[in-house]
C-alpha cells in the first residue's frame, strides 16, 4: 500500500486487504495494519456493526472464499488533519495456509461449470458436487467451508458455506437460512421470479435422493418454525466482485 494515499471508497479498501492477506506468511494468523481514511470512509466504518455471516459492504474481487471469511477488524479511527488514521486487523482464522485448499476447490469449481449453463444448472451442479465430496461430520468437528475443503467432511454450517461461496463464485444470487430450534443451517437461491431451498446437508445423508431438498418450496417449516435469513443476498454482488465481513470493535 501506498503510504501516502488516502483510500476514499470500500473497493480500494477491499484491494488493501486483500493484498495483505496474499502478502501474510503461510503460518500467519492475523496481521495489524494503518491506513489513511477520508471522511465518507470514516463515517461507514463508524456505521458498520458486527454480523454474524458474510457482511457484503466491502469488495474484494475475485475470490468468493475471502469473501466470506476474511475477517477484518475495526481498532481505532482518528482524525490527522484533513484524512483519518484507522487501525485494522486482518484475520485469517486459523491461518493463512488453511485458505489453500478451500481457494483452489474454488478455482476448481470456476473451471468445472460450463459459461453455457444456465442458474439452476449451476446451482443443481454445486448441490450435486457437494454432496459427492464432502461427507456429514458425525463427531461435529469441521465445522467451517475451510476445514471442510480439508477433510473432505463437515457439518451443516460447512456444507452451507460451500453451497454459498461456490455459489458467488460461479454468479449465483445465493444466501443462507437458519433455525436455532433445528440447529441447523442450509441454503436458499433467487433465479428470475422463482426462490429454490438448498439443503446439501440433508441431501448428503438421506436414502431416498440427493435433491429431496432442492425445491422451490419453503423447507423445514415445522420443524424450523422460527428459521431466518442468516446470510442475505446483496444486489452489489451482481457485479461478479467479492466482499468480507467487517466487526466494530471499538472506535
Amino acid at each position: 500500500m501506498e503510504k501516502c494515499k488516502i483510500l476514499t471508497s470500500k473497493e480500494e479498501l477491499g484491494l488493501v486487504v486483500k493484498k495483505v492477506f496474499y502478502e501474510a506468511k503461510d503460518k500467519e494468523a492475523y496481521k495489524p495494519i494503518t491506513i489513511k481514511i477520508n471522511e465518507g470512509l470514516k463515517n461507514f466504518l463508524e456505521q458498520t456493526k458486527g454480523r454474524h455471516g458474510i457482511d457484503k459492504e466491502f469488495i474484494i474481487p475475485g475470490s468468493s472464499s475471502l469473501n466470506n471469511l476474511l475477517v477484518v477488524r475495526v481498532e481505532d479511527i482518528r482524525p490527522e488533519g484533513d484524512y483519518y488514521e484507522c487501525d485494522l486487523l486482518v484475520q485469517f482464522f486459523p491461518e493463512k495456509e488453511d485458505f489453500k485448499d478451500l481457494m483452489e476447490l474454488e478455482e476448481k469449481i470456476k473451471e468445472k461449470l460450463d459459461e453455457g449453463l444456465t442458474d439452476l444448472e449451476k446451482a443443481e451442479f454445486l448441490n450435486t458436487y457437494i454432496n459427492e465430496n464432502i461427507s456429514y461430520d458425525k463427531e461435529h468437528r469441521s465445522r467451517s467451508a475451510l476445514a471442510a475443503a480439508i477433510s473432505h467432511k463437515g457439518t451443516c454450517v460447512a456444507f452451507s458455506q460451500l453451497f454459498q461461496i461456490f455459489g458467488e463464485a460461479v454468479g449465483l444470487k445465493v444466501g443462507c437460512i437458519s433455525s436455532n430450534v433445528m440447529k441447523h443451517r442450509w441454503n436458499y437461491v433467487i433465479i428470475g421470479d422463482e426462490t429454490y431451498y438448498i439443503d446439501t446437508t440433508f441431501n448428503a445423508t438421506n436414502n431416498k435422493s440427493k435433491k429431496l431438498f432442492f425445491q422451490t418450496s419453503p423447507i423445514h417449516l415445522e420443524r424450523g418454525a422460527d428459521q431466518k435469513i442468516a446470510v442475505p443476498i446483496i444486489d452489489q454482488y451482481n457485479s461478479k466482485k467479492s466482499c468480507f465481513k467487517i466487526i466494530k470493535n471499538r472506535i
